[in-house]
């Protein structure tokens, strides 16, 4: 039998066949089928590796590092790092997943790789329809409903697709066609104590749209390929699906966009072949509040946690407004060369840019953010709070920011009113430190609703288009020595940023990916190996970084607290004359570094088994900084004794916080970049001038080791499968991941601190996966997948500014870092209850002289099992949900109908 380990490469991951697309019950799209794949977590919208940050501050899946390709051109999000570009299962001959130990062929951020191969049609006509149902009569009923579990809800898919692909002359010109229209929607039932009619119910949209693949086939001689590839999928969905949210804070996105791509090969004798591709990928993606009769968003805070309904904390309509125009533009060349030379080579080499421009690749980003209706509003739900025991809110964390606004000069009017009204400032010059407004009270009515305490309001309105431009070349072998095979490779990838007027911002030297693998077989008979890999992976930072940076007349949006009847502005977005972040000098890009060690061995001429260990480390993340903050030790001293409110207190307990604040001191050389001194740049955000300064964090990294075991069973008599198990340890400092994050603008989440370290949210401990199908002669087929893993860690969080954020000095959040807690990690220490799932596929399929017919029933979630898949983070984190207490549940048992016909 042909042997089932491959003993000349050293890349980890599974290859999903078309075979498994129909035979198991996974989705039709290229995330959904991840769930197949060893070592991959299928949380959220998209997948992550469990040896892989998945999880942000955001308060959702952070796999922001994939990389997704269809046909070898890259159609990743150039913003967000996620998939928007789906194509139908029926056209896929190959989804490649690695996982690991990735060649340098392919630039590859440190996440996991997918990699689909699309059909080329034959001299066979063949042509088919798909029809999925799954109405909302097909889901179960929820098990032990109460009160807190009205919100889980019901899903009904149509998902209809047509394809063909045949000859249009026979040996020289294929096509391929397919369009699918896909209707994924959720009925929900909202909280009846937080409605105006109890037992209020909706239907919110996951997709509603349409995918359509073209593609064209050339042999142009024996030598010569030529292929066009063009697809499209619009779609819209909205947030209608959480039952958290009211129908009144509805918001609706639109995505569309065109692809192309353009395929040429040549080859040349046997032993030389070349490859050229350049693709197009365009992503519109808008996001508008859907109403705006209740006025103005206002959300209310309260430290009434969890009587405070979403009826009374979601005043008024939606604030989005956001329109965003991707375009990634990109040529690539690679070379193969077969030739012995001490053993045998494939020498492969390549380059990626762009047509034009310098030859580089290009990615744009033409955006305009703004406010719905002007402004957002945070209140406080009653007029009592104090400045020093604030509930989790935006002014409770930028309460630094608004005192070094009081303080400044464009707020004196506020700062003598305050000392008119008693408060008396203590700090150095006469400024107001945190203890001096311990007593301040919110207590200004918001005519909107509850009391004033924090508004961003749009000052204007425009679009900007900054760009990132991206060249890059390799080299690589495959080099065979008999039982030693080695895979060295090399990889340079350079960055250009450019501002919206053209004007570049920064320009990296060209980043060194040294990738290197080593097998050995075992035997010499192709059936066991022992194999090695050291490899760097470069993330370049996305264009939501890129923005910040080069948007140079965009949008303006202020951030105010209310102060004594006035609006403090304390941080400033945008604007032609308020540059919101430059490079510093010291940037570098963030990287991965990865090793790994394995075995693979076959027995029994059926089984594969594989084992391999791992260490993955993150570091040179990058974020933007506040440099007023950390080049002054006074400032960073006044956070800690705010934070920790120490006030002016001296022993030993209080100065081990100060110092280690104090110790964060930056000098301001760090912070040179855009022309201009560090401490040029100190007073140019000190002046208003400019917001922020992006470089790499000290002393942040993201650290991963995990042991992967897999057995495989290729088909043989009438089936086959696959198990695998990993066993993980994720530890970390930082979840920055090419978002503006808030490290870097306050000192209490500042990787060096002792507190700011533990287990990363979203991680697992175990993750075990299992899959297999059995089909007998008659035509059925019955498949099954079982997932299994420990629960994710996560960590006492409070939200802000959209994000969750570790809790700090907050006596109302169960596992908060206080003074007492400082010199302990902090991160991960709750874990959401162990998750299993089996979904199961039976399947019967007959033939019709040319005409087949398949039938197959899904049934997911089939021991209907119903955990709890998330628990909140904090009070009020997840709207107005307990701490601890579960905000989304497995979905009740539910099936799907099948119907193929073919020809």
């Amino acid at each position: 039998a042909e042997a089932t380990v491959d003993v000349t490469s050293v890349t980890l991951g599974k290859q999903i066949s078309d075979k498994e697309l129909l035979n198991l019950p996974v989705g039709r799209d290229q995330l959904s089928s991840m769930v197949l794949v060893p070592g991959v977590l299928s949380i959220g919208g998209n997948p992550a590796l469990t040896t892989g940050l998945n999880h942000d501050n955001f308060g959702g899946n952070g796999a922001r590092n994939n990389s997704y390709l269809i046909d070898g051109i890259d159609v990743t999000s150039p913003e967000a790092g996620t998939l928007r570009t789906t194509i139908a299962p029926e056209l896929i001959q190959v989804q490649d997943v690695k996982t690991g130990a990735i060649t340098a062929e392919y630039s590859a951020r440190a996440g996991l790789f997918s990699s689909v191969t699309t059909k080329a049609g034959s001299n066979d006509l063949s042509a088919g329809i798909t029809a999925v149902f799954q109405p909302t009569s097909f889901n179960g009923s929820v098990k032990d409903g109460g009160a807190r579990k009205f919100d889980v809800g019901k899903r009904g898919i149509q998902d209809y697709t047509f394809w063909a692909l045949g000859p249009i002359i026979k040996d020289k010109l294929w096509y391929l066609i397919s369009y699918q229209k896909v209707k994924d929607e959720v009925t929900v039932n909202l909280d009846p104590t937080a409605t105006p009619t109890p037992g209020e119910s909706r239907t919110g949209s996951n997709e509603d749209g349409y995918r359509l693949f073209i593609k064209g086939t050339w042999q142009i001689t024996p030598s010569d390929l030529l292929g066009v590839t063009f697809n499209r999928n619009p779609s819209t969905f909205d947030n209608l699906t959480d039952p958290s949210i009211l129908t009144r804070r509805a918001s609706q996105t639109t995505r569309g966009g065109d692809r192309y791509l353009v395929q040429y090969s040549h080859q040349f004798g046997s032993s030389v072949f070349l490859d050229l591709r350049y693709g197009s990928h365009e992503e519109d993606n808008q996001t508008l509040g859907e109403f705006t009769s209740a006025g103005p968003q206002n959300t209310l805070r309260s430290s009434r946690v969890p009587n405070l309904t979403s009826l009374e904390s979601q005043q008024g309509n939606n604030s989005a407004y956001d329109k965003r125009h991707y375009v990634k533009k990109q040529f690539r060349i690679d070379a193969t060369w077969l030739f012995d030379a001490a053993g045998s080579h494939t020498l492969k080499a390549g380059w990626q840019g762009g047509l034009g421009n310098g030859w580089k690749a290009e990615e744009s980003l033409l955006q305009e953010i703004g406010v719905a209706q002007g402004a957002a509003y945070e209140s406080y739900d009653v007029g009592t709070y104090r400045w020093s025991a604030l509930p989790s809110s935006n002014v409770r964390n930028q309460r630094t920011r608004t005192l070094t606004a009081i303080n400044g000069p464009n707020y004196t009017a506020v700062k003598a009113a305050l000392i008119a009204a008693g408060f008396t400032p203590t700090g150095p010059g006469g400024t107001f430190t945190s203890a001096d407004m311990a007593n301040y009270t919110f207590n200004e009515a918001n005519p909107l609703g509850g009391f004033y305490s924090y508004r961003l309001f749009q000052q204007s309105l425009s679009s900007s288009k900054p760009k990132m431009e991206t060249s890059g070349f390799y080299v690589q072998d495959q080099w065979n020595l008999g039982r030693l095979n080695l895979n060295p490779g090399l990889r340079f990838d350079r960055y250009d940023y450019v501002a919206s007027n053209g004007l570049e911002l920064f320009k990296t030297n060209y980043a060194f990916a040294p990738r290197f693998g080593i097998t050995y077989d075992l035997k010499g008979d192709g059936r066991s190996k022992l194999f090695a890999y050291y490899g760097r992976y470069i993330d370049p930072i996305k264009l939501d970084m890129v923005r910040f940076t080069g948007t140079l007349n965009p949008s303006v949006r202020t951030e105010d607290a209310r102060i004594l009847g006035t609006w403090v502005t304390f941080n400033v977005r945008g604007g032609p004359k308020t540059v919101d972040a430059v490079f510093a000098d010291s940037f570098k890009l963030p990287k991965t570094d990865e090793i790994r060690v394995g075995y693979s061995s076959e027995f029994g001429r059926l089984y594969t088994f594989e084992a391999t260990a791992t260490y993955r480390r993150d570091f040179d993340i990058v974020e933007d900084w506040d440099p007023t903050l950390y080049t002054d030790a006074g400032a960073l001293e006044a956070e800690a004794r705010g934070s920790f409110g120490l006030g002016t207190r001296t022993d030993a307990s209080a100065m081990r916080i100060v110092n280690a604040f104090r110790a964060l001191r930056i000098d301001s050389n760090y912070f040179s970049g855009g022309g201009f001194t560090g401490q040029q740049n100190v007073d140019r955000v000190n002046a208003g001038t400019l917001n922020f300064v992006l470089a790499n964090l000290p002393g942040g990294e993201r650290k991963y080791k995990s042991l992967d075991l897999s057995l495989t069973r290729r088909e043989s008599n009438n089936w086959g499968g696959f198990a695998s198990v990993s066993l993980v340890d994720a530890k970390g400092n930082s979840y920055s991941s090419g978002n503006a994050d808030f490290q870097g603008d306050l000192a209490i989440y500042d990787p060096r601190l002792p507190y700011q370290t533990g287990k990363l949210d979203g991680s697992v401990n175990w993750l075990a996966k299992m899959n297999g199908f059995y089909h007998w002669d008659m035509g059925i087929t019955v498949g099954g997948t079982l997932t299994a893993n420990s629960g994710f860690h996560y960590t006492a969080s409070e939200p802000s500014s959209g994000r969750l954020l570790l809790s700090v000095n907050n006596p109302t959040v169960r596992g908060t870092v206080t003074e007492a807690t400082f010199d302990q990690p902090a991160f991960g220490l709750f874990m959401t209850p162990k998750q299993y799932q089996l979904d199961l596929r039976v399947q019967y399929a007959r033939k019709f002289g040319k005409v087949s017919g398949e039938v197959y029933l899904d049934i997911i979630n089939a021991t209907d099992n119903q955990n709890a898949l998330g628990l909140a983070e904090g009070p009020a984190v997840r709207q107005n949900r307990a701490q601890d207490e579960p905000y989304a549940y497995q979905l009740p048992r539910r099936y799907s109908l099948g119907i193929r016909i073919k020809y």
